[in-house]
């Protein structure tokens, strides 16, 4: 080693360039990527609420802007118009706060009674978070009727 000035000291154990670093087994991999998921989990869940509310007030922000007065009032007792389309008795708004804050678990398919999807959603997580965000869309669209075909009021 030469102490002189502009020289560089380095341990001979270290490696210069990235080809000479020992490639890392799949064990290792998954090891450095726990480290750093218990390290930034904090952020990363904060990313994922801010994905939620920012889906959740888009979604809002464009039914409300294209659906003024989109639902039909309730049909009238007695009458026979055929071409009324059936309201159901579940509550849009509760599907939607299901939806938004119970959605991984099922919980808006069960109570707009779909139990195979509901079940498929509680056991996978909500598809491992894809088919939350995709029927919290759907349901907040008002495209999402409940079991029977009828649309939410």
């Amino acid at each position: 080693m030469s102490t002189e000035y502009g020289s560089v000291t380095r341990d001979e154990e270290q490696p210069l360039l990235h080809t000479q670093v020992e490639p890392q087994t799949c064990q290792q991999k998954w090891q450095h990527f726990k480290s750093k998921l218990h390290t930034h989990r904090f952020r990363v869940f904060i990313g994922w609420v801010t994905v939620l509310a920012v889906t959740a007030v888009l979604t809002l922000s464009y039914h409300f802007a294209t659906h003024k007065n989109a639902h039909p009032a309730l049909p009238e007792e007695g009458s026979d118009d055929l071409f009324q389309e059936c309201v159901s008795d579940r509550s849009w708004f509760i599907a939607v706060l299901l939806s938004i804050f119970l959605g991984p678990f099922g919980v808006d398919r069960f109570y707009l009674s779909y139990f195979g999807v509901g079940l498929v959603k509680l056991l996978t997580g909500g598809l491992f978070g894809v088919l939350w965000i995709v029927d919290m869309c759907l349901i907040i669209l008002d495209v999402l009727p409940d079991h029977n075909g009828c649309i939410l009021h």
